[in-house]
């Protein structure tokens, strides 16, 4: 059954419409002579349709007003919340009515004279479809309101993203960032990152990561309202693959917990294997001129000397081959320990056992002092780093030292070995039969970028991003190349290779090196106590290498 209101005006014309909606026995009206009395029922009875007068005609020169006109009406039912359908008429003479859907803008002529039947009938299909569009339309409105409710109280963090701004995201995802309920609304996307360089690795990713349902994922560390960090799982996904400018939907997983956790066992499994390793590492003593004057018995095993065979005798030359180097291994230890502290830098050398075979140590240096503070000997704590697993010439594996150099970094585990293994391509065979000198900053680029300017043009500009990526092992050549130019290679921590051949602009005056290091290793150094960057450096003389962090060098490859 539907219930309609009706709003007369007492003509003839009216009654008649009644009488034949009523007749079919689906429509039951309610009629009432003035919208002043429509209000008073509306206020006790809801209707599927409401039809009023748009405005009441003149009688004899002499015009009625009501309180309102339906038009009012309609107005002052929507401002109230009532989204009861409205069809008004309006009587155009004294035999023709036009009858006007506001809903759907249709309208039905009565003519004059005629007969009415027709237009009747086109009447109650406007009713009936009045009422129809009324129910779909709060069918839409109910799942509507279910969808949010859901979506509202799931656990995972979902937003919609459109133009790069936030149009929507649920109740979760505003509440665990600490906003207000609704407060994400209209915030751009990149507001939800620690940083501008965060956000655009976590684009890339996501615009790189695509699996075959046309989701992207990545993993960001987003920031809530008041700055604490949120690691979390991001994945994307467009609404219509058709039409772009719809936006993406983005879901959202908070790790943090599970980051914690990897943290804490990561931290565990490095104190668990410092003891272990400890526990068999290689201990020698020098005193200030190079001889060996302690030699632990797990060093007797690993370089194949008994106790009285090595004891008294000079460390070049012996694990150390005389055509490699020389007695500065020994100054550089002393003076590194009396100019960073004990135990700072790590030192890599490539030794030599008795047989020959070369094999790659990784030293710390302690002092032992005298009553004065003055060194009297260096007792040297090395672990073997060697690759044993390649085929090749002996490598330097980076598993054992590589934690303390990137930790706490944004650069990526095989971001660093890539752009090592190219240090060690460069010390080892230079270019073309000539040494080369180079040095490369990774990690914190935006920063670093700010900080230096270019000495030529940029070759990197303008590459696409895959042929800039120094993971990319098509492009190592090169990079050896550029290798040649004066200036530094500046990293992302993600691996895209932002420049070369830039200058660091800083001022190195409070950084403190030893004897012997050039302007390059100094500008890398004062970058890296600038930034959270961590900078590498291929001495042209030698072909040493050293990895700076914090202004101060932490490994050196010799």
């Amino acid at each position: 059954m539907i219930t309609v209101l009706l709003v007369h005006d007492n003509s003839e014309l009216i009654d008649l419409t009644r009488s034949y909606l009523e007749k079919g026995g689906e429509v039951r009206i309610d009629a009432v002579p003035s919208t002043k009395q429509a209000l008073e029922v509306l206020k006790n009875r809801t209707y599927d349709v409401i039809v009023s007068y748009y405005q009441l005609p003149e009688v004899n020169g002499i015009e009625f007003l009501p309180e309102m006109n339906g038009v009012e009406l309609l107005k002052y039912l929507k401002s109230h919340g009532n989204s009861t359908p409205v069809i008004l008429y309006t009587r155009i003479g004294r035999d023709r009515i036009l009858l006007e859907d506001l809903n759907s803008a249709g309208e039905v002529k009565f003519p004059a004279g005629g007969e009415p039947r027709s237009p009747l009938v086109e009447l109650r299909e406007m009713v009936h479809q009045a009422v129809l569009r009324k129910k779909v339309e709060r069918d839409q409105t109910l799942r509507a309101d279910l969808l949010s409710a859901i979506l509202s109280l799931t656990p995972v963090w979902i937003c919609q993203i459109r133009g790069g701004v936030m149009e929507w995201a649920n109740t979760t995802m505003t509440a665990a960032l600490g906003y207000p309920d609704g407060g994400l609304a209209g915030k751009n996307a990149n507001a939800l990152f620690s940083d501008r360089e965060s956000f655009e690795r976590a684009s890339r990713e996501l615009t790189l990561g695509v699996d075959r349902n046309g989701w992207g994922h990545a993993e960001a560390v987003l920031k809530k309202q008041d700055g604490t960090p949120v690691h979390c799982l991001l994945s994307v996904h467009a609404l219509d693959s058709r039409d772009p400018s719809r936006g993406q939907v983005m879901v959202c997983e908070d790790i943090t917990g599970k980051k914690r956790l990897e943290e804490a066992v990561k931290e565990s499994d490095i104190r668990v294997r410092e003891l272990l390793t400890h526990a068999t590492s290689l201990i020698i003593k020098l005193d200030l001129e190079g001889t060996i004057t302690f030699f632990n018995t797990f060093a007797q095993v690993f370089f194949g000397y008994s106790e009285q065979e090595i004891l008294g005798r000079h460390i070049v030359g012996t694990l150390i081959a005389a055509g490699d180097a020389t007695g500065r291994e020994v100054t550089n230890f002393v003076s590194d320990v009396a100019l960073n502290g004990e135990g700072v830098a790590i030192r890599i050398n490539e030794m030599r056992l008795r047989d020959g075979s070369p094999v790659w140590v990784a030293w710390t240096a302690k002092a032992i002092r005298d009553a004065e503070g003055h060194i009297q000997e260096v007792v040297c704590i090395g672990h073997d780093i060697t690759d044993h697993a390649s085929a090749e010439r002996p490598r330097i594996s980076t598993a054992m030292w590589k934690d303390k150099v990137i930790g706490g970094t944004d650069i990526l585990d095989e971001v660093f070995d890539a752009v090592f293994s190219i240090c060690v391509e460069i010390s080892r065979e230079g270019r073309e039969g000539k040494k080369v000198g180079t040095a490369f900053i990774i990690g914190d680029a935006e920063n670093v970028l700010t900080k230096s300017r270019q000495l030529i043009l940029n070759p990197f500009a303008g590459h696409r991003v895959e042929d800039r990526m120094v993971t990319n092992h098509d492009i190592k050549e090169n990079i050896k190349e550029l290798a040649q130019l004066d200036g530094a290679f500046v990293i992302r921590g993600d691996g895209l290779i932002e420049a070369a051949a830039r200058y660091i602009t800083i001022d190195t005056s409070a950084v403190g090196l030893q004897k012997g290091l050039g302007t390059r290793h100094s500008s890398v150094a004062g970058i890296t106590q600038v930034s959270r960057a961590i900078g590498i450096v291929v001495s042209q003389s030698g072909g040493k290498i050293s990895i700076f962090r914090d202004g101060r060098m932490v490994q050196e490859i010799s």
